[in-house]
């Protein structure tokens, strides 16, 4: 029977697990919704139903002997390992400002500017402090123990251990990025104090499967588990992306990531310059091999989209087939986009042509986002083009006719399990490193046909 690697993504919306042969093709896959409870306040995500869903999901991948196993997920979520069990805790979701008092109120503590270096601005609402913080202040229902994200708390039931990975625990909101320590003071003073935080391990750490739940999974004697990290950049491994690159993943929320060259400086004092230079620019670590990683962040195009639609009497499709040839002064402004990004309509048109003008703005923001990432990590190579907004083929003819340097299209499927599947890989010794994990498919596109075949799509181009 041949081995596999798995890749578990536990998203917002679906949980998917994909498993790959040493020649990177992807054998089968498996998905299921998340599952969500809808409270008066906001949404919740429950842990331990999660982490069932992600074992049912693996369950149905039969037929192959599974050899490793990698995990990757949202960054806040999780729950608290009490004794030999884990708490039954029904997370806030990151999308919500639940946690806003309590970051505001460590602010307050211990300066905001202060914590905004130390943890490269992730003391935030979407931070697990913040979230953990807020059940605390609000039901008391964080239990005595020691916390661990969702990929950690399934890796727990696979192997009996405890860990985290770097970029995950980045997320937590109180890890100091350039010290590579938690900041534990920052944490008690969230009223958890009663609560552990996860020994951080290297990139790649696996640990070996064993125990009941590992047996009923099929895995393999001694399998290894992997927290591979923080979804968005494991699905940059997995889309083919490399130190150097840009990874443009094009969507309801469109990030801008790079990892730093081996000649970029990243100390306490270059952390801070960079951090003043942009307010939506934060750093996390190269799931990889742990360079740091600078992340842009400031656009929500499919939210502007979908205000857009809602004040315009003509479908999706009819805009775009109508929208005229991207240009360089399109006349939403960055006022603008951040209106129609929180629901507010903004004066002018609502027709084809302003349709036009407003993924011309988006994509010329995106050029400035990365322009500021380049300069930060030093990347030379082409930027990566993924994610579900390449459907579009207005907003592709817009990346390719106003890119300012090389352009590739990932063409790879489910980028974030297939790269914890590589990080996996390379833990047991499948392949040298993620990155050379085979099938990454790349193409460089310098055509809108290029574009087109690049993702299936052959309908000659408007």
């Amino acid at each position: 029977m041949s081995q596999v690697v798995i890749g578990i993504d536990f998203g917002s919306s679906r949980i998917k697990a994909a498993a790959y042969s040493r020649e990177g093709e992807m054998v089968a896959l498996e998905a299921v919704d998340t599952p969500l409870r809808r409270t008066a306040v906001g949404d919740d995500f429950p842990v331990l139903d999660m982490l069932d869903a992600a074992c049912d999901v693996l369950s149905t991948l039969r037929g192959d002997s599974i050899a490793a196993v990698g995990l990757t997920s949202m960054g806040e979520v999780g729950t608290v390992v009490t004794g030999e069990a884990l708490a039954p805790i029904d997370f806030p979701s990151w999308y919500d400002d639940r946690g806003g008092k309590v970051v505001a109120t460590l602010e307050e503590w211990f300066g905001a500017e202060r914590l905004r270096n130390l943890t490269a601005r992730h003391l935030r609402t979407t931070s697990t402090v913040a979230k953990l913080g807020h059940v605390q202040s609000t039901s008391r229902d964080v239990p005595r123990g020691q916390f661990t994200g969702l990929c950690g708390a399934l890796a727990y039931q696979l192997t009996g251990e405890v860990w985290q990975e770097a970029g995950l625990a980045a997320t937590s909101g109180v890890y100091d990025l350039v010290g590579r320590r938690y900041i534990p003071e920052l944490w008690a003073s969230a009223g958890l104090a009663h609560v552990e935080l996860p020994e951080v391990r290297p990139p790649g750490f696996g640990a070996p499967a064993r125990g009941a739940v590992a047996r009923s999974l099929r895995l393999d004697d001694g399998a290894r588990v992997v927290i591979a990290g923080h979804d968005h950049p494991v699905a940059a491994v997995g889309s083919g992306v490399r130190v150097g690159d840009i990874f443009d993943s094009m969507g309801t929320g469109e990030a801008i990531i790079s990892a730093f060259s081996a000649t970029a400086g990243f100390g306490a004092d270059e952390l801070i310059g960079y951090l003043e230079r942009d307010p939506d620019l934060s750093f996390e670590f190269w799931p990889s091999d742990g360079a740091p990683l600078a992340v842009w962040e400031r656009m929500r195009p499919g939210l502007a989209m979908r205000t857009f639609l809602d004040g315009s009497d003509a479908d999706r499709a009819t805009l775009e087939m109508g929208a005229a040839r991207p240009r360089r002064d399109p006349s939403f402004s960055s006022a603008d986009l951040a209106a129609l990004q929180a629901g507010l309509h903004v004066d002018g048109p609502r027709d084809a042509h302003a349709w036009g003008d407003l993924i011309d703005a988006y994509v010329l923001l995106a050029n400035q986002g990365s322009a500021l990432v380049r300069s930060i990590s030093g990347a030379e190579g082409a930027t990566v083009l993924t994610g579900g907004g390449l459907r579009s083929r207005r907003w592709r003819e817009a990346k390719l006719e106003l890119a300012t340097g090389p352009i590739d299209v990932s063409t790879v499927a489910e980028a974030a399990a297939r790269g914890c599947a590589a990080i996996a890989g390379a833990g047991i010794g499948w392949w040298p490193r993620p990155e050379d994990m085979p099938g990454a498919t790349r193409l460089a596109v310098t055509s809108h046909r290029e574009m087109d075949e690049a993702i299936g799509d052959t309908v000659p181009s408007s």
